[in-house]
């Protein structure tokens, strides 16, 4: 009767420290912004420790188990090789909530195979090939990605061996952009209007505007400046752009109309 008392004392303490674990799981997962997934992971948790707390109970009452971990072994590889990939993207989601690479609201940009640039030409800079969006959901299987307001889903397995840049992570961002302009415009002139329209978006810090080409009838000006970061800022803001570049065709429409 030791051992079965024994067994028993085993077992209702390994259930009850199982049940404490999966709900600290559940906690840990619910604040750390993943709620949508965190009682699926506590649950195949206490699937996992009652299983183990039940065998060592039989265990102990002496009753053979070998064929049943035997048996438990040789389904596990079978159900290991069949869902390889699920698996996979099970772990992978699991450890990204772990170590938290992003979260959802988050502005990241996705690149794999395997981190390369792409060169830049004129008049456009060097960019880095892939998704952006802000993360929606990251599940076991899957994380949502939205971009241009389309839903992206992104296998978990995917996204643990890809180069993820988290554009929310960083305080300021440094942008720039490049413009082409006729000769016959002041630089001079042009460097105030740009300021300008960099100032009511409160993107004048760090600003630098200089020529980086001339030829016989144009010129070429980059425009490069700091803005903080926001949660759905991407790679570069387009209505700081966009506004400079309606300022300058302003500043060369009204120029021209007075020259004439």
């Amino acid at each position: 009767y030791a051992s079965w008392l024994t067994a028993i004392v085993v077992l209702v303490f390994g259930v009850l420290l199982s049940a404490l674990i999966a709900r600290a799981i559940n906690e840990y997962i619910k604040k750390n912004g993943v709620k949508q997934e965190a009682g699926t992971i506590s649950r195949l948790f206490s699937i996992i420790a009652y299983t183990t707390v039940a065998i060592i109970a039989l265990y102990l009452m002496h009753i053979n188990v070998t064929g049943l971990l035997i048996s438990a072994g040789f389904l596990g590889i079978v159900l290991g090789l069949a869902a390889q990939s699920t698996l996979s993207n099970v772990f992978s989601g699991i450890s990204m909530i772990i170590a938290k690479p992003f979260e959802p609201g988050d502005y990241i940009t996705v690149q794999t195979w395997q981190y390369s640039r792409m060169p830049s030409t004129y008049p456009h800079e060097e960019f880095i090939p892939g998704y952006n969006g802000v993360v929606n959901k990251i599940g076991l299987l899957y994380t949502e990605i939205i971009e241009n307001n389309i839903p992206l889903y992104v296998p978990n397995s995917i996204l643990n061996q890809a180069l993820v840049i988290n554009h929310h992570r960083s305080e300021t961002r440094a942008l720039r952009f490049r413009i082409e302009l006729t000769s016959d415009i002041s630089f001079a002139e042009l460097k105030r209007v740009i300021r300008a329209a960099l100032k009511k978006y409160n993107a004048n810090r760090g600003v630098a505007i200089q020529i980086e080409h001339i030829s016989q009838n144009s010129y070429g000006v980059s425009v490069a400046y700091s803005v903080k970061t926001g949660k759905d800022s991407g790679p570069l803001d387009p209505k700081i752009k966009e506004a400079v570049m309606e300022a300058v065709l302003s500043f060369i429409s009204k120029r021209r109309h007075s020259v004439r």
